[in-house]
């Protein structure tokens, strides 16, 4: 909770890459600190408020186009209980920031998490991110391990963006897609024979297992692609 104070420096930077990189899609940004306080909407006294010490230390409101996040920190030891602690206190301000938010907006509310330096490549670091994305009570998370030198911090974070609504892999530096898996799916068998309807079904079962991780998922749907028509 960081209503009122200055932000650390890694919280601060990682808002401004994240609002930077909205403006650059010419998105609206606008900061919004009621998200990150610890009154509900319409509260000012002690039954409507939460204890600071359910609460993270630190944390930031903003809203991009429809989005609102939350921007947090993770801890700076990696232990699943001081990650599950961490996730607690998160969750509590953002059933504080759902209290600001339409019923439609709560559907789109991000909780985006700035992990310690040098976690990006630790084994134990990447296992308790996947458990904190994992975790899906009351908003969708995200987290942000970063690099040990802070030089590709930029590089780093490029490849976070990926992953939140704030990628846009349809839009090409040239203006047009140049893979040529993806030319000859729109140019050879797949638009004079049509997609089998086996393969489509197929397609759909795998994109919605849940048990799937990304990658598996895009390996299960290349691997039906190359199936296709064996019978």
């Amino acid at each position: 909770m960081t209503e009122g104070s200055t932000l650390s420096p890694g919280l601060a930077d990682f808002a401004d890459r994240i609002r930077s990189a909205a403006l650059a899609l010419d998105l609206k940004v606008e900061d919004r600190p009621e998200l990150a306080s610890a009154t509900f909407n319409g509260g000012s006294s002690k039954s409507t408020s939460i204890s600071p010490t359910d609460l993270p230390a630190e944390s930031h409101g903003i809203r991009i186009d429809r989005f609102n996040v939350v921007l947090g920190i993770l801890p700076d030891i990696a232990t699943l209980e001081a990650v599950r602690e961490t996730l607690r206190r998160c969750r509590n301000q953002c059933v504080v920031a759902r209290s600001y938010l339409g019923t439609n907006e709560t559907l789109d509310l991000q909780l985006m998490l700035l992990g310690p330096r040098s976690s990006e490549r630790q084994d134990a670091w990447r296992a308790l991110a996947l458990l904190v994305e994992r975790d899906d009570r009351v908003a969708r998370k995200l987290a942000w391990l970063r690099p040990e030198d802070e030089k590709r911090d930029e590089e780093s974070f490029t490849e976070f963006l990926k992953r939140t609504f704030l990628a846009r892999p349809w839009v090409h530096d040239e203006g047009k897609f140049e893979d040529a898996a993806l030319d000859e799916l729109s140019g050879g068998d797949a638009s004079t024979q049509g997609l089998p309807r086996t393969l489509a079904d197929e397609w759909e079962r795998i994109a919605l297992d849940e048990k799937k991780t990304p990658d598996e998922i895009v390996s299960a749907l290349v691997k039906a692609w190359e199936r296709r028509g064996q019978a």
